[in-house]
C-alpha cells in the first residue's frame, strides 16, 4: 500500500465550525472559581497540577524539582476565562534551569537549550496529555517548555506560578484591541480554508466513489495535496502565534496571537488542525506498514545525534 492509499483510508469528513473564544469576550468580575479563591490558587488544584508534573519529569529525568518552574498562565488565568467550550483551556508552561538540568542530567550535556525543550515538549505530547485533556473533568490541560526561561519576557495574558504559590504576571481587565486593517487578513485566512475544505470533501467523496484504478489515483492526489495546504495552512497560524509571546511581541494585542484568537472562532483553526492529525496519523501508520516501525522526523533524529 502506497502513502496516498493510506491517507485516503486515514480521512475523515471535516467541517468549519465556528467556536467560541475568551479572547473576544467582556472580562469578568472575578478568576474563574474552580481554580481560584481570592486571587489564590486552590491548593487541591496546585497539588493536583505539580504531581502530575513532578510524577511525568521524573520518569526521564534526575531531579525535575531542582530545574522546572511550573505557571498557569493564558486565558484560563485571566478575567476572560468563561467562554463556552467544554473541556476549557488551561496552559501550564514550564521553565528550565537549563544549566541546572545539565548538572542534574549528565547524560544532556552536549544538549542545546532548544534540543532539551524538544525533547520535554515531546514527552508532553506522547505520554503525559492523553491523561490530561479532562483535567478536574473541566479543562484540557496542557504542559508547554518555552525556549526562553523568563515567564515575563514572553508576555503572557498573566502568570502564575504554581511552584511558589504566587502571582508573577497578575490578570488585568483588558479587552482585544482589534484593528480594522486585520479584518482582510483574516477572511483570507477563512477563504482558504473554505476553499481547502471544498477540495478536499470533493477529492474525499471521489476516492470512495471512484469507477476504476485511474481516477481514484487521481482522486488520491488531490485529496493528499488538500490535507498538505491544510496542514501548511495549521502550521503557520499556529507557529506564528509564538512570536507574540516571545521578546519583541506584543502579546495579548499582537496580530499572531489574534491571528490564531479568530481562526479559532471561526472554525479555521479547528479545522486545518484536523487534516494536519489526517496527515500526521497517515504518515505514521503508512511507516509502520511499511517499515515496521514509525519513522522518528528530523528533530528527533538530531537530538538522537546527540545522545553521548
Amino acid at each position: 500500500m502506497n502513502y496516498y492509499e493510506t491517507l485516503a483510508q486515514t480521512a475523515q469528513p471535516v467541517d468549519v465550525e465556528q467556536s467560541e473564544t475568551s479572547y473576544f469576550s467582556k472580562p469578568n468580575e472575578g478568576l474563574d472559581p474552580r481554580l481560584f479563591r481570592s486571587g489564590n490558587l486552590l491548593p487541591a488544584v496546585r497539588q493536583a497540577i505539580l504531581t502530575l508534573l513532578v510524577n511525568h519529569l521524573e520518569l526521564g529525568y534526575n531531579e525535575p524539582s531542582a530545574w522546572a518552574t511550573a505557571y498557569l498562565a493564558g486565558s484560563g488565568v485571566s478575567y476572560q476565562w468563561s467562554a463556552h467550550r467544554e473541556p476549557a483551556d488551561l496552559d501550564c508552561l514550564v521553565s528550565v534551569d537549563y544549566v541546572q538540568f545539565r548538572q542534574s542530567n549528565q547524560e544532556y550535556k552536549g544538549w542545546s537549550d532548544k534540543e532539551i525543550a524538544s525533547e520535554i515538549n515531546q514527552g508532553f505530547r506522547n505520554e503525559l496529555h492523553p491523561r490530561t485533556d479532562n483535567f478536574m473533568s473541566a479543562y484540557e490541560l496542557t504542559f508547554y517548555v518555552n525556549l526562553n526561561p523568563n515567564i515575563t519576557e514572553i508576555n503572557p495574558y498573566a502568570a502564575y506560578s504554581v511552584t511558589d504559590d504566587t502571582w508573577v504576571v497578575p490578570p488585568t481587565k483588558e479587552q482585544a484591541n482589534v484593528r480594522p486593517e486585520w479584518a482582510s487578513a483574516i477572511e483570507r485566512d477563512r477563504a482558504m480554508a473554505t476553499e481547502i475544505i471544498k477540495r478536499y470533501a470533493t477529492a474525499l467523496d471521489q476516492v470512495k466513489n471512484s469507477k476504476n484504478d485511474a481516477m481514484r489515483i487521481n482522486a488520491e492526489a488531490h485529496l493528499a495535496n488538500a490535507v498538505h495546504q491544510g496542514s501548511a495552512l495549521y502550521e503557520d497560524i499556529h507557529s506564528s502565534r509564538s512570536s507574540a509571546f516571545n521578546p519583541g511581541g506584543h502579546g495579548y494585542n499582537d496580530f499572531a496571537n489574534y491571528r490564531w484568537q479568530s481562526g479559532k472562532q471561526t472554525g479555521v483553526v479547528h479545522a486545518m488542525k484536523k487534516l494536519h492529525q489526517v496527515s500526521a496519523e497517515a504518515s505514521s501508520r503508512f511507516s509502520k506498514e511499511t517499515y515496521g516501525m514509525e519513522l522518528p522526523d528530523a528533530a528527533t533524529l538530531l537530538r538522537r545525534a546527540h545522545r553521548p
